[in-house]
């Protein structure tokens, strides 16, 4: 009865997430879908998207501490690389926790111009049970950016959801992801699924 009640009132949070309205132009136009595997301190993620040509495969090694990632995009036929250093977690109180990233995009198509950015990961996380529901702010801040000062903030990437663990090895989850400018204004958002499994 209590897990049920549990289960009901997360599911209703994260509905109203989706039914906020948006000014957004492109609010729900298409959707993510995350695919993931891990065996130990490595995973490799696959990622698609429904009516977009865009897709991602992605390979993550931990290390003392420290995440290293490569990523392989294709959207509309570009291609992108992408390096990213997750560092260890500056914050981590009861559910609450603050920690950097540094990321590097390169792409092949000569009319873009490679850049790096910082983000501040700050989340807040709650179990019950085996739901885990969860709430990112990621603030990006420009590194040789066209159009922005170094260390400027100009966008974010958030997420709004809630993770189910089906067994020791399966997990699967929702979530809400939304894209803000540099005046904190949404300019994209969609929903997004995930898989993961472990070996």
């Amino acid at each position: 009865m209590k897990r049920t009640m549990i289960t009901s009132i997360l599911m209703t949070l994260f509905m109203s997430l989706l039914i906020t309205p948006s000014f957004a132009t492109d609010s729900f136009d298409y959707s993510q879908h995350n695919y993931t595997v891990k065996s130990g301190n490595m995973s490799l993620k696959y990622r698609d998207h429904s009516r977009l040509d865009k897709w991602m495969t992605q390979f993550d090694v931990k290390i003392a501490g420290y995440g290293y990632a490569y990523r392989y995009q294709q959207s509309k036929g570009n291609v992108e690389h992408r390096f990213r250093l997750n560092l260890p977690k500056a914050v981590d109180y009861k559910g609450f926790s603050i920690a950097p990233r540094f990321e590097y995009r390169a792409f092949n198509k000569e009319s873009k111009d490679d850049f790096a950015n910082i983000w501040l990961r700050v989340q807040y996380q709650k179990k019950f049970g085996a739901f885990k529901a969860y709430a990112k702010i990621q603030p990006k801040f420009a590194i040789d950016r066209d159009g922005y000062d170094d260390g400027e903030y100009y966008e974010a990437q958030n997420n709004y959801g809630v993770d189910y663990k089906v067994s020791d090895k399966l997990s699967v989850g929702v979530y809400l992801e939304q894209m803000t400018d540099d005046d904190w204004k949404v300019k994209s958002e969609y929903v997004a699924t995930k898989v993961s499994y472990k070996f």
